[in-house]
């Protein structure tokens, strides 16, 4: 069952933006913005980013964890900022990968590739890359700071603990299974922030069903 967050404030300085059935991020730094993936309505985001009294134009950089339109559809609101995708995930838009036998996937924006463990360095805040594989073929996690991870479709979270996401819309659920395990094996991370199923301030027990042996066999 999806969970989609009010527009507000979840801690300090990390906001959620509540869009149609998914959500998606912005941590404040310095006096701007970082968003983790834009919305799928440019009309629905503005109007619960002004309940949040942030301006589009505040928004310095984008970072998108895959390109399906309920992440991708409001990005134009953000013309003066940085698009980040992964590099795998350059796959799905130019056609050489269908997202589904009735469906493709379009970036109509200038944007920037990242490989897996690569880094930006945004107004001193660090974003890392971190290639996850399973709901599209370049799906994509981010870690800020080394503290908080940003998740888009990469997993669900049901009881406070990881799930995979949705079958129906994963295009390889065991390449997603790997990708859940790897994330598991993360340190230090105090939040995971996901599209559709809210967030959790317990890394350690959303995936500690994930480590070891049986790890790949959770469904």
């Amino acid at each position: 069952m999806m969970k989609i967050i009010n527009s507000a404030e979840v801690l300090p300085n990390i906001f959620a933006v509540s869009n149609r059935q998914v959500n998606f991020y912005l941590v404040k730094v310095n006096r701007k913005y970082i968003a983790f993936d834009a919305g799928g309505s440019k009309k629905m985001s503005l109007k619960e980013l002004g309940k949040l009294n942030i301006k589009p134009e505040d928004i310095t950089d984008v970072f998108l964890t895959h390109t399906d339109s309920d992440h991708t559809a409001a990005i134009g609101l953000f013309s003066r900022a940085k698009i980040y995708i992964s590099k795998p995930e350059k796959q799905i838009i130019d056609g050489r990968v269908k997202r589904a036998f009735f469906m493709d996937n379009k970036l109509d924006c200038p944007h920037e590739t990242l490989d897996d463990g690569e880094t930006v360095d945004t107004d001193g805040a660090g974003i890392k890359c971190m290639v996850t594989p399973g709901h599209t073929p370049g799906s994509a996690c981010y870690i800020m700071d080394g503290k908080y991870l940003f998740s888009g479709d990469n997993f669900g979270l049901k009881n406070g603990k990881a799930t995979l996401f949705i079958p129906l819309f994963n295009m390889d659920g065991s390449e997603q299974k790997k990708s859940i395990a790897k994330i598991s094996g993360l340190q230090n991370i105090e939040a995971v922030f996901t599209g559709h199923h809210g967030y959790s301030a317990n890394f350690a027990g959303a995936f500690e069903d994930w480590r070891g042996d049986s790890k790949l066999n959770v469904t």
